[in-house]
């Protein structure tokens, strides 16, 4: 692993071009790190270098209940689709993404890789590790992967390589790393973290603890079951509700009920693996940990928590009100990478998931997908998921 001192030597490569990628860059300007832009997808890359030429710097807008707070500056000493200029160079690589695009950018960064790099991925769900050691192999020998949970920001892109406000900056994190057998690697991941991003930062055991900790699936697929229960293809839904503000009992319940689950076959798992340090959460204790808060319960904490307001419902207009849209994230990415991982892990140690299920066969049938058959994982599009049967692994002790 890197270990100049002071931050000032260090460099970090920002991933992507996505809103928290743009609030990234002034951020760790701020901190004091150098920083390099590498954005792979189409023509991003040409778009930021010409949105660098006409502004020098990104200019991210911090709310006032973060710290910091107001006008930060930033400069990304190169800009680059290709991950040659930028990789290699790089002392911390931070990647703001998607589960759907750990494989492609995996693979578009693998031979550049070095020892003693830091790989950071947010919000590190979706099974980033068994994805990571697939695509990787050898080439990840030396190299040391830290999943940050959740999600620092809360941010929208103003203008494409320019200015992005940042509604929220989360005040306390959790830090999955792998591998995770040196104290020293888990103590640096640590600090680099708050370095980064500030706030609280604590160890969540080994990175198969970010796909398991209660978040992206425990809430927007069940949101949506309670939303579109009564919903079919060529319905149309008078309104696009509030997702968050709005949320009602039988959401939060919901929810709930797939947390139980999820702690439940958890606990199982880390009986059977005590290395693996398996210790998941209640999303109501996840949430006010991250946001340093004491809400009572979930109805309190996404309608009076700043960082949820405003947010609709993912719907598509059409004439005469709207309609779920299913290539939405909440769908391809919280249904196949998340609620079916979970079911995926609870298989291998033969814990039952019956509200998952539930909630798996409605939106599957939404979907046009079948994931799960008769109460199992063996539905003929389980490739398209990252379960750990994905992946070849078919029992405890190969996770």
């Amino acid at each position: 692993m890197a270990t100049q001192d002071p931050e000032t030597e260090r460099s970090v490569c920002v991933v992507s071009a996505g809103n928290a990628a743009h609030a990234m860059v002034p951020l760790f300007r701020f901190k004091g790190f150098q920083v390099r832009w590498w954005a792979p997808f189409e023509d991003e890359a040409e778009r930021l270098q010409r949105a660098a030429q006409e502004q020098r710097f990104v200019q991210a807008d911090f709310a006032k209940e973060c710290e910091p707070c107001g006008v930060l500056k930033g400069v990304s000493e190169v800009i680059s689709k290709d991950a040659k200029d930028v990789i290699a160079q790089s002392d911390i690589i931070v990647m703001p993404l998607p589960s759907f695009a750990y494989r492609s950018t995996l693979e578009l960064l693998k031979p550049h890789l070095r020892e003693g790099q830091v790989v950071i991925v947010t919000p590190a769900q979706g099974g980033f590790d068994w994805i990571a050691k697939e695509v990787l192999g050898d080439s990840a020998n030396g190299v040391v992967f830290a999943g940050v949970l959740p999600m620092p920001f809360n941010c929208r892109t103003i203008e494409f390589g320019k200015k992005v406000h940042v509604q929220t900056l989360k005040k306390a994190y959790k830090v999955g790393v792998f591998p995770n057998d040196n104290p020293q690697t888990i103590s640096e991941v640590e600090h680099i973290t708050n370095s980064l991003f500030g706030g609280k930062c604590e160890y969540a055991g080994h990175f198969i603890n970010c796909s398991l900790y209660p978040l992206n699936a425990v809430i927007h697929p069940q949101r949506l079951y309670v939303l579109l229960q009564d919903w079919k293809h060529g319905d149309i839904l008078k309104d696009n509700p509030l997702f968050y503000e709005q949320v009602d009992k039988a959401s939060t319940s919901l929810m709930e009920s797939v947390n139980r689950e999820l702690i439940n076959f958890s606990t199982v798992l880390g009986e059977a693996r005590p290395d693996l340090h398996v210790n998941v959460p209640t999303m109501l204790g996840f949430l006010n940990f991250a946001y340093q808060l004491e809400e009572p319960d979930l109805k309190t904490m996404f309608q009076k928590n700043p960082a949820y307001i405003g947010f609709k419902c993912p719907y598509i207009k059409v004439d005469g009100g709207f309609v779920p849209n299913l290539d939405s994230r909440y769908f391809t990415e919280d249904i196949p990478l998340g609620l079916c991982l979970y079911k995926g892990v609870a298989e291998l140690v033969g814990v039952k998931t019956p509200t998952i299920d539930k909630v798996i066969a409605f939106m599957q049938e939404k979907m046009g997908k079948e994931y799960i058959k008769q109460g199992r994982l063996v539905g003929k599009d389980v490739g398209e998921t990252t379960a750990p049967q994905r992946f070849g692994i078919t029992n405890v002790n190969e996770l």
